[in-house]
């Protein structure tokens, strides 16, 4: 009897650390996230009863994420004149700071508004330097409000910076002045103000030239770069091109500028093209980006008996389509002036669009698009423009051209020569 009393006593103790065992092993975790209270160990042989939900499947158990907190950022934005003129450049600059530091590389994106809408509209993506900072260049033709955005990214909170205004304002600019809101944008001073006549002086500085005109009101433009290089070859403020009528328009493809003066237009891009014209205005500054490329080569090519177009324009457009009519879409872009013309990657598509969107005749005109054929069904099937014209004949730049045999054999390119008006199917004249 005391041995089977031993035996059960031992046996109870067994089956409760089993017990407590079991009862630890399906704790679970309430949906509030809090661990619940261990059960209270049962005193050896002694069995207490505990009501135990049964453990859920891993796939029902909440899950649970933890964000990273992101780090922030702050954008600047200035405008290097509030009240600008007409016709004058200026510059939107600022700084990106992530966490308090720099922030290199990273995207930043422009806004502008005009003055008195609400809407915002994007006018640059920029890259920030290894500073942080970013800058814009811009000669604005109407009055806006400026703002930069940092946009957010999986680990660092967006950021906008105040709005900024830069409100066209109608009052002289003497040169001293234009000096003054410039700054270091143009530099220390090389001369003395200079007097060319009456109504025109200027003064040379380590990043351009000063002109100050004074007629109905007095302008002060500025004039620099490769620019500037042409025209001082050309006379500067006293010689053939005249006076500045404006800042020059940068930013263009390329790396362009163009610049009016007021007995002309010159145009230069980063890759060497530079080229000038004594017409005016809008046309001018089609016509001396079109001259800028004068010169241009490619040799033919084939593929499969068939000739392949892969000129720079070709390149541009990522078209392998024959490329005289890229080419005169290039010529408007490249000068600013890109919306007069279709910016079509097709010649089919720019033929076909000239003729429905644009005024057409038969008289040739200095900017006019003159559309010919070389194919049997008589078709247009090339397009050059018109940069001069004289009895019988019109003076014509156009490119994917042999200029009817002026270029070696196998070569086509871009060339400025005298044609017959005769062959002339129609013009088509873009809205300048």
């Amino acid at each position: 009897m005391v041995l089977d009393r031993v035996m059960s006593t031992a046996a109870a103790a067994r089956r409760s650390r089993r017990v407590a065992s079991l009862l630890a092993a399906t704790l679970l975790l309430p949906t509030s996230g809090a661990l619940a209270a261990p059960a209270a160990a049962a005193p050896a042989g002694v069995l207490r009863t505990t009501s135990v939900a049964a453990a859920p499947a891993t796939s029902q158990l909440p899950q649970l994420r933890v964000a990273a907190a992101k780090r922030n950022s702050s954008v600047s934005a200035f405008v290097s004149d509030d009240r600008p003129r007409k016709g004058e450049t200026i510059w939107v600059t600022g700084r990106l700071m992530i966490a308090g530091s720099a922030a290199s590389g990273r995207t930043v994106v422009v806004q502008a508004r005009g003055r008195g809408t609400t809407t915002w509209s994007k006018i640059a993506t920029l890259r920030t330097s290894t500073s942080g900072r970013y800058s814009l260049r811009l000669r604005p033709g109407i009055s806006r409000e400026y703002r930069a955005i940092f946009r957010a990214t999986d680990t660092v909170a967006g950021s906008r910076s105040p709005v900024r205004q830069s409100f066209l304002v109608r009052k002289a600019r003497t040169n001293a002045s234009r000096a003054e809101v410039m700054g270091s944008k143009i530099g220390t001073p090389q001369t003395r103000v200079r007097r060319v006549s009456s109504s025109v002086a200027y003064r040379s500085f380590s990043r351009g030239m000063l002109v100050t005109v004074s007629r109905s009101t007095t302008r002060t433009w500025w004039v620099h770069g490769g620019i500037l290089s042409e025209y001082l070859r050309r006379g500067g403020p006293g010689g053939g091109l005249g006076v500045p009528t404006q800042d020059a328009r940068c930013g263009l493809l390329w790396g362009g500028c163009v610049q009016r003066f007021s007995k002309g237009v010159v145009y230069v891009n980063s890759r060497g093209g530079d080229a000038v014209t004594s017409v005016k205005g809008r046309k001018g500054e089609v016509i001396a980006a079109a001259r800028s490329q004068v010169g241009y080569t490619v040799r033919r090519q084939y593929n499969s008996s068939r000739y392949v177009y892969h000129s720079k324009f070709n390149e541009w457009k990522n078209s392998p389509s024959p490329w005289c009519g890229i080419f005169q879409s290039w010529n408007f872009a490249a000068s600013g002036n890109g919306g007069l013309v279709p910016q079509s990657k097709y010649w089919v598509d720019f033929r076909d669009t000239v003729r429905r969107t644009l005024p057409t005749g038969s008289t040739p005109r200095v900017g006019a698009l003159a559309f010919v054929s070389y194919v049997r069904s008589g078709e247009p099937s090339h397009t050059m423009f018109v940069v001069d014209t004289r009895p019988g004949e019109i003076r014509v730049i156009h490119g994917n051209t042999t200029g009817a045999g002026t270029l070696p054999a196998g070569t086509r390119g871009v060339l400025e020569q005298w044609v017959r008006e005769s062959q002339v199917l129609y013009y088509a004249y873009p809205r300048y």
